[in-house]
């Protein structure tokens, strides 16, 4: 700690030094590699005015409706200092699965006034990470809501630029649209998923509430009926395919089906999905 030194005519001998000379003498390369790192930020930020001037004039000049984004580090780093410069609202709709370089779990969140939003799918009430990370986001004021399935992801930040993914099979590109009259409309889009969405307490225990598994199971038997495969059902719904032929087996028992085809014949013919409380293939007692 240079608290004690020998003296230049006795190299025998160690003499006390003062602790404020022995700290001084510790902090000064540090401080110096801090001022030499502070000066390379600015100059490297003064490099880039008249590059953000050019960028910014183009822009400006630019006719498309969207940018494209490649890459997931340009994605990640330009969600992030997109996040960071939010300042009245963020909303986002993250559906489950792998995760992407534009999903919010690794960004700084919004901080400050700013309302932070966000849709996930019914299934994460069962999946303990996913509980974990939104009871982060909600102990710092994000409000989470579930459905039983969301549209693809999505991220709006004070409704002036909105972010979607690009390619849908690279999945390592991104939209950036700022055209304000498609901003609005996927505004839209959220506020009406939003208001049918399902509030969610990730420290309640990790059963799913009667109506929250009744919607689970309407979902699964409207893509059912739609033609689509156990795997693209749970892709949908951001649950595991085995889960999904849980409930498809539940089904065909309740209405006792001896085929797919039959299955989804009788979900459509039965009225199980007309909202008919009164029907005999009441979707509340195959739940059951």
């Amino acid at each position: 700690m240079g608290l004690l030194v020998a003296p230049p005519d006795d190299p025998t001998v160690l003499v006390p030094v003062s602790p404020d000379v022995a700290k001084a003498e510790l902090v000064r390369p540090i401080e110096q590699s801090l001022e030499k790192q502070r000066l390379d930020a600015q100059a490297i930020a003064g490099s880039f005015v008249p590059v953000s001037a050019i960028y910014t004039a183009a822009k400006r000049e630019h006719t498309g409706w969207a940018t494209t984004i490649d890459g997931e580090r340009v994605i990640h780093s330009t969600l992030a200092h997109a996040v960071r410069e939010c300042r009245e609202e963020l909303m986002t709709v993250q559906p489950g699965g792998s995760r992407l370089s534009y999903d919010l779990d690794g960004l700084d969140h919004v901080r400050g006034p700013a309302r932070h939003r966000t849709l996930y799918q019914h299934a994460v009430r069962t999946h303990a990470a996913t509980l974990r990370h939104i009871e982060r986001l909600i102990g710092a004021g994000c409000e989470v809501r579930t459905l039983d399935h969301v549209f693809e992801r999505l991220i709006i930040i004070d409704r002036t630029v909105a972010y979607v993914p690009g390619h849908s099979e690279a999945r390592t590109s991104a939209l950036e649209i700022r055209q304000p009259s498609i901003v609005s409309f996927l505004v839209q889009v959220f506020e009406e998923a939003w208001e049918r969405g399902s509030s969610i307490d990730p420290r309640a225990s990790r059963t799913v509430e009667p109506d929250i598994a009744d919607e689970i199971q309407r979902a699964v038997m409207r893509l059912l009926v739609a033609g689509h495969t156990d795997e693209a059902i749970a892709r949908r719904l951001g649950t595991s395919r085995r889960t999904v032929a849980a409930h498809v087996s539940r089904i065909a028992a309740g209405l006792q089906s001896r085929s797919r085809a039959q299955l989804g014949y009788l979900i459509a013919t039965t009225g199980m999905l007309s909202g008919d409380e009164h029907s005999e293939a009441d979707p509340g007692r195959l739940s059951a």
